[in-house]
């Protein structure tokens, strides 16, 4: 195991205290994690984890910026295969769901401000950069211009915007969720590839009908 003292610098130090705490993350879940334990499985110092990161929540929020930069990857890499609209919705719902699926557990504390630190600029960048992504899926749904992530904190210019980006994330997030906490007892493997792909089609023609009175 490296020595503390002499094998790290500061950025390695972190990158390894920062690989330990998304396993121990993985496999314990928030309500197992501890600062000792990501200290442990780095191989450092118990007091390393609070030099870099505060406190647990300090560490969960980086941890949580962490995966939603990885749902970014995801929305942007299912988008791009795309080839129509009714086929970027449907992939936003399934590389959503993928996530929650793949990190269970940083799908869990990714929306929970009491586990967070909602002060922290590298959570708030984080959070803009995947909610960006989700509100160009459904700006190119109404045939509108698309945003960057600066834009997105401009809510006046959004408003009328607010009904769709609502029933678009609470369509994607909400599926993801009850997914996850096998929520669908009724509803066989089969089943669920059917009906997301419905009702992503469904509310994709949705949004794009209601908006074109708005281009008239």
């Amino acid at each position: 195991m490296q020595d503390t003292k002499a094998g790290y610098h500061h950025g390695s130090l972190k990158q390894s205290l920062l690989a330990a705490g998304d396993l121990v993350l993985m496999e314990k879940g928030f309500k197992g994690f501890t600062l000792r334990e990501c200290a442990r499985r780095a191989g450092v110092s118990h007091a390393a984890p609070k030099h870099h990161f505060g406190d647990v929540t300090g560490f969960l929020s980086v941890l949580a910026a962490i995966g939603f930069d990885r749902l970014t990857e995801a929305l942007v890499a299912g988008i791009a295969r795309a080839k129509d609209l009714d086929g970027e919705f449907l992939a936003t719902t399934r590389a959503y769901s993928k996530f929650a699926e793949d990190y269970p557990e940083h799908f869990r504390i990714m929306f929970r401000d009491d586990l967070l630190a909602t002060d922290s600029v590298v959570l708030r960048l984080a959070t803009q950069r995947t909610l960006t992504e989700l509100t160009n899926v459904i700006l190119r749904q109404r045939g509108e211009t698309e945003i960057i992530v600066d834009e997105f904190t401009d809510f006046p210019k959004m408003e009328d915007l607010i009904d769709d980006i609502v029933l678009g994330w609470c369509h994607i997030h909400g599926f993801a969720h009850l997914k996850l906490e096998h929520q669908f007892p009724v509803v066989s493997k089969s089943m669920e590839q059917r009906i997301i792909k419905s009702s992503s089609s469904r509310l994709a023609r949705i949004i794009r009908r209601d908006a074109i009175p708005a281009h008239d």
